[in-house]
């Protein structure tokens, strides 16, 4: 990353924070702009997601980099390609299924209370989190679980 003379934080192709457990890269977070969301390129493969999720508080957006994905709603399911985007309002359900014989990967425009998201799982994964302490951290940054499709 470099930030510029006049305040402007540029990162270089490959660049950003990687979370292995979570195969994302966090390219920036609410706190490097103005507080109000974070960045994160996520990959995956074919049969990976289906559990959704609600952020009571705030929207988030998706756009598709690559691949072919399902976008999970509490009563819907929409096929998404490369160059589609969905807007997510605060307390909507949302989730992501990966399809077709590829992976994929998408942008997602994170809410603000996923600061720190990342960086905290992978601590509480390393030494052995129970569902109970998993659960509990997903709360603290906002996640409210919907179901698995």
């Amino acid at each position: 990353m470099t930030r510029t003379k006049d305040g402007l934080i540029v990162l270089e192709p490959g660049g950003g924070d990687a979370f292995a457990s979570m195969d994302v890269v966090r390219k920036s977070q609410a706190a490097d702009g103005d507080g109000r969301w974070g960045i994160v390129v996520v990959r995956g493969i074919p049969g990976e997601g289906g559990r959704t999720h609600v952020h009571d508080g705030e929207a988030e957006g998706f756009y598709v980099l690559e691949g072919e994905v399902e976008f999970l709603g509490s009563e819907s399911v929409t096929a998404m390609t490369a160059g589609s985007f969905a807007l997510v309002p605060p307390g909507t359900e949302h989730g992501i299924r990966i399809v077709g014989t590829d992976p994929a990967a998408w942008l997602a425009i994170w809410p603000t209370a996923l600061d720190g998201f990342p960086e905290a799982l992978e601590r509480l994964e390393a030494h052995g989190a129970t569902p109970a302490e998993i659960a509990s951290l997903r709360a603290q940054h906002g996640i409210r679980p919907g179901r698995q499709r």
